[in-house]
């Protein structure tokens, strides 16, 4: 009945106003300009007949729906946010947003939005605005506002109806955690009015939508006692409010939306009323935080892990190989992680091991995962059992005509991966795509190894399979485009955010993390405690300090890896010593309950004792480094500028073509500090020149391994640096 570019709209013999969004072009909802004009068009219209006397009115109720199977509103057009140029259009765009929403809050006639798939954001915001929220009862259905994830506040109203409709101890954490509910949970915290079935849903609408235009109330199980006391009163309000500021007080330095979310929120609560102070102070909120620093390289990051997912990004649309089954070779922590995620999306999985008690150690895994997922709620325990049947185990090769692609996840021994690579080429179909989960081992040497060597590549996965969300794609010399699109297609369907890598000692993430690992290891030997070098980590921004991180990858592990890019270095380094040391003592790290720290299973208990016998080395006197209004430790100099420096190597001999995809792989493989954007956003925000005469200084004091890489900076166009076309790993060992 209107004519509008992204809502299909019908007036029903009821009276009901119809309003099905389905923006064009667009695999999802999201709110734009375009739809936030047609939005308020349709506001303005149905305001228009509800001023009408009683017998000339048509409207009698607002339905909101989706027409995207996809999910009902996925929030605001990230694009549109990064191109705020000013504080003037920003203002603009907050103050549209909110007075539209408070006019469809004021509409006098009943609001319904029916909700299923993504409900976050700005869609949240929406429909929050809306007299009755309903969600249909299935796993796709989410309700969150995630703008803190992006650095940001909500400033469509967010901060100020959340906390009113599902109280200030359930709200605090959505805002601050970016918490996603779903349908079950958003109706228990009193966010949706009812719950539909999927099966019944036209059927159950139809009820809802009757009664409520028979006058008939729905009907709300009171809030609990202790609810009431934490959101109700002035006195529980403050108590929550104090705790969240507690806990926000380290991580805002940071990430400030945090305490921005917090003060809007509490100047909100001091009203009965929406709070006119409340939204300003949202829209002041969000404009200086995407003007600021934080939340530029947060949005750039969540939409650099958008284009990554995309295989056109890494392939020429090249037609991928279609993967049914997959047999995960390697039952250990890694192949059992990977073989328990293939299946809980969907995939057939075969685990093989050689001996039965490793098969039936990594099923055991398998379950426990299983078992952890419907616990947390992530899963349905139907769905769990029926995972878990798609997974069949065998000890060695058996009939193998049914696999499409094999990931092999044994020990870190090129000749053992040569042997399986080449067993495999002989017992798996023609069509099979070879994989190597392999964290630095030359995939063209297994490749060779075959009589497939298009069809092989690398899919390394990160510890845990199940928690962390990059794969490194690894494309050999040999590697085709449609072997590189059937893993990226793999690794999207996995939920992962692949990075296509060239091969090279290491790949990306190792080749610029291991520097890092081993600069720490350096300074332990100067004589510098373990507490201080991970603690100036953390204060930099990273999740855990290099030590630590250590412990918790393995010191075996570290040791093995330090062989591979042995070939790499510029310099002999002391820190294998340190590493094999330990590990001939049974220190392994977390695993073996001692490494740099003691451990009680995954919790870091104190300082270990660090081993006698090695050799001193002398310590570097360093002056603290101020850029950008900055400080940075001699010890966070010397860790981060290594990674910077790295990275740029690995620009440079194309392990990755474009400095986005260093970023992203150092955020989401290692952690490093988001909201600094990785290291080559480091990079570029401290200067070329200014890091270029920081490393000539420590080049200067520390040695030759912080040679500033090639195309650093104008005045090192003459320096070189060469990966080995080839390497061979097992010389180190």
């Amino acid at each position: 009945m209107m004519n509008l570019k992204n809502f299909q709209t019908h007036l029903d013999g009821r009276g009901v106003f119809i309003a099905t969004l389905s923006v064009p072009d667009r695999p999802v909802n999201v709110l734009d300009d375009s739809v936030l004009q047609d939005l308020n068009a349709i506001v303005e219209f149905v305001q228009h007949d509800s001023h009408k006397p009683d017998g000339q009115r048509t409207v009698r109720m607002l339905l909101f729906r989706s027409g995207k199977p996809a999910g009902f509103l996925a929030g605001a057009d990230i694009h549109r946010l990064q191109s705020i140029q000013n504080r003037t259009e920003c203002e603009w765009i907050l103050e549209q947003g909110q007075t539209l929403f408070n006019k469809l809050e004021s509409l006098s006639i009943p609001t319904v939005a029916l909700i299923h798939g993504a409900c976050v954001g700005g869609g949240l915001e929406f429909v929050m605005s809306c007299k009755y929220r309903l969600a249909v009862d299935n796993a796709s259905t989410k309700l969150g506002l995630p703008e803190v994830k992006l650095g940001l506040i909500p400033a469509w109203g967010g901060t100020q109806r959340l906390p009113r409709l599902v109280g200030i101890s359930t709200a605090l954490p959505m805002l601050l955690e970016g918490k996603l509910l779903s349908a079950q949970a958003a109706y228990e915290a009193k966010l949706v009015h009812r719950l539909i079935s999927p099966d019944q849903l036209e059927t159950e609408l139809d009820g809802f939508v009757a009664r409520r235009l028979g006058g008939v109330p729905v009907a709300r199980t009171p809030r609990s006692l202790t609810k009431w006391l934490l959101d109700s009163n002035p006195f529980g309000r403050s108590m929550v409010m104090r705790m969240a500021r507690r806990e926000i007080e380290k991580p805002s330095r940071n990430y400030p939306a945090l305490a921005r979310i917090l003060d809007a929120a509490e100047i909100g609560l001091r009203s009965k009323t929406l709070s006119s102070a409340g939204l300003a102070a949202e829209r002041a909120a969000f404009c200086d935080l995407i003007l600021g620093d934080v939340a530029p390289h947060l949005i750039g990051l969540f939409l650099r892990q958008e284009e990554a997912r995309k295989t056109s990004t890494w392939t020429d649309n090249t037609e991928q190989i279609p993967v049914r089954k997959i047999a995960v070779i390697g039952a250990g922590t890694m192949g059992a992680g990977i073989a328990q995620l293939a299946a809980a999306r969907g995939y057939s999985v075969l685990l093989q091991d050689l001996k039965e008690e490793f098969v039936n150690r990594g099923m055991g895994t398998i379950r426990s995962l299983f078992t952890k997922a419907v616990e947390k709620g992530a899963m349905e325990r139907n769905d769990a059992e029926q995972s878990i049947a798609q997974i069949q185990s065998r000890v060695d090769w058996g009939p193998s005509d049914d696999i499409d692609l094999m990931i092999e996840a044994i020990v870190e021994r090129l000749d053992t991966k040569e042997f399986l690579f080449k067993k495999a080429d002989d017992q798996l179909p023609l069509h099979a795509v070879l994989a190597s989960n392999t964290s630095a081992l030359p995939i063209n040497e297994m490749a060779q190894a075959t009589h497939r060597p298009e069809k092989v590549g690398g899919l390394h996965f990160f510890n845990p399979v199940h928690k962390m969300p990059l794969v490194e794609v690894v494309r050999a010399p040999m590697t085709s485009d449609e072997t590189i699109a059937t893993l990226v297609g793999v690794a999207k369907r996995l939920g992962k955010t692949p990075v296509v890598v060239n091969q090279s000692p290491g790949f990306l993430v190792n080749r610029i993390l291991f520097p890092y690992l081993d600069e720490a290891a350096r300074l332990v030997l100067e004589g510098e405690s373990v507490e201080n070098i991970d603690r100036a980590a953390r204060r930099f921004g990273m999740p855990m300090g290099p030590l630590e991180l250590l412990d918790v990858v393995g010191l075996d592990v570290a040791l093995d890896v330090s062989s591979t890019l042995a070939v790499l270095a510029t310099e002999s380094s002391p820190s294998p010593e340190l590493f094999a040391r330990l590990v001939d003592l049974g220190h392994k790290g977390q695993k073996s309950g001692r490494g740099f720290y003691e451990w009680d299973h995954s919790r870091r208990l104190r300082v270990a004792p660090q081993p006698d016998g090695l050799l001193p080395v002398p310590k570097v006197e360093l002056d603290d480094w101020t850029i950008e209004g900055e400080t940075f430790s001699p010890i966070q100099q010397r860790l981060i500028l290594t990674m910077v420096n790295e990275a740029q190597k690995c620009l440079v001999e194309k392990v990755v073509p474009e400095a986005w995809m260093v970023d992203l792989g150092m955020v989401l493989g290692t952690g490093f500090a988001p909201f600094r954007g990785g290291p080559m956003a480091c990079l570029e925000k401290w200067g070329r020149k200014h890091v270029v005469a920081r490393l000539n200084l420590l080049r200067e004091r520390c040695g030759a391994r912080f040679t500033s890489a090639p195309k650093l900076d104008q005045l090192d166009r003459d320096v070189s640096h060469q990966v080995p076309t080839e390497y061979h790993p097992r010389a180190f060992l």
